[in-house]
């Protein structure tokens, strides 16, 4: 909701004000905009703000912005606010249950693609895909969907060439809460599919975009797969897939023997962080190679486990994100993972850290660049102009705002400054070089 001083140039009716609401609704055809008179600010209200969380119940969540001038918010109103029920998601039709169950139930080489519109299904995908012996692949906003140390799980490594040699090769792929988007393929064409494709989303314009389907659900995920498990109860065919099948394990295997050194260090890293970190404990990340690697390869077991930026691609998301995620679960152990460059476009949260008193871990990777632009621009033979920074000295800039820190020497002891910055009463910077003895 943003306040917006009321301009002489907007339209008045008597000594009436107005109200714009802007409203970014997914479905419309892009973006709506209603002018609503006084007097009756909060009856005014009313219908923008259930339209909103309508929205939220019924569809694609998307921010939804309510502009109110300032001299606006302060004019008196008596109105009664009322309350409106919400809409429920809408529910599969049974015929493309049908189709998708008739497909699923013959296949003997079948994959599920989980995004992150099956956050709210994850029982459901398992129950799935273990009914089927289907492997299963998530996208980085789908990561923890199934998890990853389960035996039909690929892990995030969609953009991964051995993985989507794998997916080619599937008899039958069903796609669920996934756009197939490039920001979830990391690959400049389409997903190559050798048999037919089943997509379930809750966005109609989602399920006609890039690919050819031969079956479309619009429906909400949950609802979708629990009909869709119910079908397959009745449906014939050798469901048994990868189950007991030594496949995925091997292909899990191939990817990790094809890391270059530095993604081997930065396993080395993520592995000791998933060591130390509880089950529930939440990870916020920023663009950084560390990070990069973390999608495919930090293991996660619950969704809603590792935050990553993907799409926008937004430097400086991690420790802003870590607060708002420590504020909501205030119970759940918290790290930010973020490398040097990105860093310094939010460092000044530490104060609001140290403020509120979070026992955060915040993981700076520090390589003296922005590494990833850096070696495009190398790889490109671009001049590396801007990309190798000079920077501060971190740990005294957190001292400076009153954080915990260290500077770990080992593994071990970098697991140990994880766990005692998760019971502390403010903030650690703990800052690994990428070029730290220890790691190599």
């Amino acid at each position: 909701m943003h306040r917006a001083r009321a301009g002489a140039g907007e339209e008045r009716e008597g000594a009436g004000r107005q109200l714009m609401h802007l409203f970014d609704i997914h479905g419309d055809g892009g973006k709506s905009r209603q002018r609503l008179r006084d007097p009756g600010l909060v009856a005014d209200l009313v219908q923008p703000t259930a339209r909103a969380f309508a929205l939220f119940a019924s569809a694609r969540p998307r921010p939804v912005h309510i502009s109110i001038p300032l001299d606006v918010l302060t004019m008196p109103d008596e109105a009664k606010p009322r309350r409106r029920p919400a809409p429920r998601l809408p529910l599969p039709e049974p015929a493309d249950i049908e189709a998708a169950a008739d497909l699923l139930g013959r296949a003997r080489r079948p994959a599920i693609i989980a995004g992150g519109g099956s956050i709210g299904a994850a029982k459901e995908v398992a129950a799935l895909a273990e009914r089927l012996g289907a492997a299963v692949a998530t996208t980085i906003a789908g990561k923890g969907v199934i998890p990853e140390n389960h035996s039909l799980a690929l892990e995030t490594t969609l953009d991964r060439k051995a993985t989507q040699e794998f997916v080619k090769a599937a008899d039958a792929v069903l796609a669920v809460g996934t756009e197939l988007a490039e920001t979830d393929l990391w690959t400049d064409k389409p997903l190559a599919l050798g048999g037919p494709l089943i997509r379930i989303d809750i966005d109609p314009a989602t399920l006609a975009r890039d690919y050819d389907a031969a079956v479309v659900v619009a429906a909400d995920a949950r609802a979708s797969l629990v009909a869709l498990i119910a079908a397959l109860g009745e449906a014939k065919g050798n469901r048994r897939g990868f189950q007991g099948s030594e496949e995925i394990a091997a292909l899990r295997r191939t990817e990790r023997g094809k890391l270059r050194p530095l993604e081997q260090k930065h396993v080395r890293v993520l592995d000791a962080l998933r060591r130390a970190l509880p089950e529930d404990g939440q990870v916020f990340t920023d663009m950084t190679q560390i990070a990069y690697t973390g999608c495919c390869f930090f293991p996660c077991r619950w969704p809603w486990s590792w935050f990553f930026p993907v799409g926008y691609g937004t430097l400086g998301f991690a420790l802003p994100a870590a607060i708002g995620g420590q504020l909501a679960a205030p119970e759940r152990p918290t790290v930010a993972l973020m490398g040097d460059g990105g860093f310094q476009f939010t460092q000044q949260e530490l104060g609001t850290a140290v403020e509120n008193r979070m026992p955060l871990a915040i993981v700076l990777w520090n390589n003296d660049s922005l590494a990833q632009i850096r070696d495009g621009m190398k790889a490109r033979g671009i001049p590396t102009i801007g990309v190798d920074q000079l920077n501060p000295d971190f740990i005294a800039l957190a001292r400076a705002y009153g954080c915990a820190t260290a500077e770990p020497k080992s593994l071990a002891a970098f697991e140990s400054s994880l766990t005692t910055a998760f019971t502390g009463d403010r903030p650690t910077l703990i800052e690994l070089r990428e070029d730290a003895p220890f790691l190599s």
